[in-house]
């Protein structure tokens, strides 16, 4: 029996009221995760990869998430923002219309993008790396959240 499931916060953007807890470690030790990079940035470098990050999220929550997101450069070499990696549902294809879209080329792009982050198919799926150690569909998860809002608003 196939139990419907409820996909309509993906029309939502970048959960942020409330904003999702911070991830404490260790990761999740069912899926496997990608290798820390090693960071080699300047500390002029190191702030602007910070604030390019910054730049997904209003003013008021910098405060919370910069000493966050500098933790994971400095930790895993990337800023995943892993805070904002969906938990409400598993990340997988859904039948297309379980898509709040409002054209069926959304709802096919939506589907091949949670096909390829589905934790049976990506390589390091938490990291947004669907193969060979870098082949990422988003940089963070930010922009997961924002790139599939917009799939939600086309019409085709």
């Amino acid at each position: 029996m196939n139990t419907l499931i409820n996909l309509s916060s993906l029309a939502n953007g970048i959960p942020l009221s409330p904003i999702p807890p911070k991830v404490t470690l260790p990761l999740d030790p069912s899926v496997p995760h990608a290798p820390k990079r090693p960071v080699k940035l300047t500390p002029d470098d190191f702030k602007l990869a910070i604030q390019n990050a910054l730049r997904y999220f209003p003013k008021e929550h910098h405060a919370l998430l910069a000493p966050e997101f500098a933790e994971e450069l400095t930790t895993d070499g990337h800023v995943y923002m892993r805070r904002f990696r969906p938990t409400a549902y598993e990340i997988k294809a859904y039948p297309s219309t379980s898509y709040p879209c409002k054209c069926k080329q959304g709802a096919a792009i939506m589907l091949m993008i949670m096909n390829n982050l589905s934790n049976a198919i990506a390589q390091f799926p938490q990291e947004l790396v669907t193969y060979g150690g870098n082949g990422t569909v988003f940089n963070n998860w930010a922009q997961y959240h924002l790139v599939m809002k917009y799939l939600c608003e086309i019409t085709g």
